[in-house]
Parts: C-alpha cells; sequence; structure tokens
C-alpha cells in the first residue's frame, strides 16, 4: 500500500513515517516544490494538510482509498467527488480542540491586556515599558465580559470551559440546539445555548466573538459588514476556523473605522498572506501562522488517528472518521 504525505509539518510528517516504519507500512514524503499530481498517481492513501484535492488530482490517481485531512476541516477537499468515486475521505475531529481552545484564550488574553499597543518596537527596552506603563496604556479584565461562542463542537466546549474560570458571562450558538441530546458540559460552561437564528440578536450583547464552525456553502461570509457593524465599538473577533466565514473587505472597512476595537486571527483568506496585504498593517490586527492546532500533543494525538485509519484501510475497513459517511451505508 502506498501511503503518500503531502504537507508542509515536518513533525507530523516525521512521527507518522516512524509510525508506520513501526508496524511494517511505509509512508512516502510528497514534495511540494515538484509538480504533486505525478507524485501521487500510484498513491492508495493521501494524508493532505497543504494542497486542494480538487477533481484533477483525484483522476490522476487511479488506486486512491482514501483522503486524510490532517485536521477537522474539509474545506480544501472535494469530498462529492470522493464519494462518486468511493474514495473515503476522513479528518481528525477532536485532537487538537484543546490546542485551538487555549490559542483562543491567549488571543483574548493579549487583546485584554491592550499587548500590541504596549510591545510595539522592534526595539522594546524595560525602560522603555516601563516608560509606556507609566503613560497609562490600559488593558481590561475578562471577569464579566461576555463572550459569544459561534459553534459549540469540541473546541468551542474546550473554550467555554476555559472562559468560565475567568469569570466570563457565555453565549453560543450551535445548529439545532434543542435537537441534540444534552451536553453536561453545555450546560455547566454556557450560561445561554442556542441557535444560528440568535447571531445577530447576540452580536451585539457580545465583548468578545470567537469563531467555531467548519467553512461550508453556508457559513462563508457569515459575519459580513452587517454583522460587524452590529458589534460594540469595544468588541473583539476571534477566528482560530477558517477566514472565509469573515467577509475580508468589511473586516477591513470596520477596523479601519473603529467600528469594533480588533480581531485576532490564527488563519488568513490566502496562506501564507501577501506582505503587502492591508490588513497586515493595520494596529489593531493580529495574525499568527495557522499554529493554534499544532502542538506536541496535538500532533502526536492527530498522527495516531491517522495511523489508525490508515490500518483500518489495510484490513478493508472503513475510517473510524469519516466524513462521507454514506459510503458506508
Amino acid at each position: 500500500m502506498r501511503i503518500k504525505i503531502l504537507t508542509r509539518a515536518s513533525e507530523l510528517k516525521e512521527g507518522l513515517i516512524s509510525k508506520l516504519n513501526e508496524i511494517g507500512l511505509v509512508g512516502e514524503e510528497v514534495n511540494i516544490n515538484q509538480p504533486i499530481i505525478p507524485q501521487l498517481s500510484d498513491a492508495d492513501v493521501l494524508v493532505n494538510g497543504f494542497s486542494k484535492i480538487n477533481k484533477s488530482i483525484i483522476d490522476a490517481s487511479p488506486k486512491l482509498k482514501m483522503v486524510h485531512q490532517s485536521g477537522i476541516g474539509v474545506d480544501n477537499v472535494d469530498v462529492d467527488y470522493c464519494t462518486s468515486k468511493s474514495i473515503y475521505v476522513a479528518n481528525v475531529p477532536l485532537a487538537n480542540a484543546v490546542s485551538v481552545a487555549e490559542h483562543t484564550i491567549f488571543f483574548m488574553l493579549y487583546l485584554a491586556k491592550n499587548i500590541k499597543n504596549v510591545i510595539d518596537s522592534d526595539n522594546v527596552t524595560m525602560t522603555s515599558l516601563m516608560t509606556k506603563r507609566e503613560a497609562t496604556i490600559l488593558g481590561s479584565e475578562l471577569q464579566a465580559k461576555t463572550l459569544f461562542i459561534i459553534g459549540l463542537g469540541a473546541t468551542g466546549i474546550e473554550v467555554a470551559k476555559r472562559a468560565k474560570s475567568f469569570g466570563m458571562h457565555i453565549i453560543a450558538i450551535t445548529k439545532d440546539p434543542f435537537s441534540k441530546k444534552p451536553d453536561i458540559d453545555s450546560t455547566l460552561f454556557v450560561n445561554e445555548i442556542g441557535g444560528p437564528e440568535m447571531l445577530s440578536k447576540w452580536l451585539v450583547r457580545a465583548d468578545y466573538v470567537s469563531l467555531h464552525i467548519p467553512l461550508t456553502e453556508e457559513t462563508a461570509g457569515l459575519i459580513g459588514e452587517n454583522e460587524l457593524n452590529s458589534m460594540k465599538n469595544s468588541s473583539f473577533l476571534i477566528n482560530v476556523a477558517r477566514a472565509p466565514i469573515v467577509d475580508k473587505v468589511a473586516l477591513f472597512r470596520v477596523l479601519t473605522n473603529k467600528k469594533i476595537a480588533g480581531a485576532a486571527f490564527d488563519v488568513f483568506w490566502e496562506e501564507p498572506p501577501g506582505a503587502n496585504d492591508k490588513l497586515l498593517h493595520l494596529d489593531n490586527f493580529l495574525l499568527t501562522p495557522h499554529v493554534a492546532g499544532w502542538t506536541s500533543e496535538s500532533v502526536d494525538a492527530i498522527t495516531n488517528v491517522i495511523l489508525t485509519n490508515i490500518v483500518r484501510i489495510s484490513h478493508g475497513k472503513a475510517p473510524l472518521t469519516i466524513v462521507n459517511r454514506e459510503l458506508i451505508n
């Protein structure tokens, strides 16, 4: 079985190849600096964390049995076409929930404490920092602030758990909230839970808005001009999900006009972003390079999920974390 690994993440590649070797399987790294399609022609399994897996790649891989994403999102895979070809699509839905949640809290603290305006120079010294302190660059507390979580899946709940310990009031929307079985984590850590129809009503209440939903046709552009303008002038937007959930032009406009206080993203519309992108030059926009879910613990967990599913495929079984479940009906 030919297992091809298409990712920039060296830790994932090395860990997966090592664990595959331990059980007598071989993982092969795809050279991203060379044409990709010819390297996939004999692939049975494609582990992807880099490229769009579209019709052309799928058609060029006639032996393909499974496309395995290295994270939860499958928006860069043509799932419908894979299904039509009886190719499993699998993801890793839970392994990095804690890591991403912790990164969300890091964003909230960074924004609350006004760190970007305190440390705004490449030549910061302790003297200059103490001078800035005397100049009353103020931060704020998270306690008693309202956090609006959009998407109450595994990561959203982990964010709620941590935010609750700061004394925040937590409101959240999730799809079909009342059709699901009661979730003890939700009831313990979220003060108010509603459905998508509460989006516009609750945006106006929030001090922090945090996105934890997948990118789909339904969610693309969900946070647009109207939604951003309805937020408080003092509020912050956090996005550790997918950038296109937010309208980029509208975000630039509201940040430029100080209609919201700021935004922190771990994702961008084009990755890596262009150095001249206007958003990157705003003093109230913070970007980290899509690292929220990458910790030693999460990479190890991700590797184990992928390994388990590869073993199942090798034995003629469906992956445990299958996305196109119609293939097992």
